[in-house]
């Protein structure tokens, strides 16, 4: 399927290749159907680009980038919903959260993980109940910058 958007012009994917959020995401229900695309080759930054509405799109990062050591528990009504048995295997799971950009500086909402079925490619973005989580980690700056 080719789609428009404002920011990267025309995409073509594979159907099979977009992710399904069943409820929408909060803010935006009626944003159904994403596609995963890479920032650039030389950043581990990924664009969660709706196909229903292609003006929205998020940046996205795997939380291990960001934090060392993130680790979500996921309730069972969620694994249900997104195809994944209680107990399941991590390789069948790929968990993203959203990155914002205000007043020059970069940060990520680790209280609002996207989790995603790889295999079915059924998406779910979970609000953690979690005051020690930060909505707004700053990223690092990066090492190779001037001050």
């Amino acid at each position: 399927m080719k789609f428009e958007t404002p920011r990267f012009g025309t995409i073509e994917v594979d159907e099979d290749k977009l992710l399904q959020f069943e409820q929408g995401l909060p803010g935006f229900p009626t944003c159904k159907r994403f596609v995963v695309m890479d920032h650039d080759r030389e950043t581990p930054l990924k664009w969660l680009q709706c196909v229903d509405r292609p003006e929205v799109a998020f940046l996205v990062v795997e939380p291990e980038q960001v934090v060392g050591s993130y680790q979500v528990d996921v309730p069972d009504a969620v694994l249900r919903q997104l195809g994944l048995e209680e107990a399941a295997d991590p390789s069948e799971v790929a968990v993203f959260v959203i990155l914002n950009i205000s007043d020059e500086k970069l940060t990520a909402n680790l209280r609002a993980p996207v989790v995603v079925n790889i295999a079915q490619r059924r998406a779910f973005q979970l609000i953690l109940d979690r005051p020690d989580i930060s909505l707004r980690h700053p990223l690092a700056p990066d090492k190779t910058s001037s001050p």
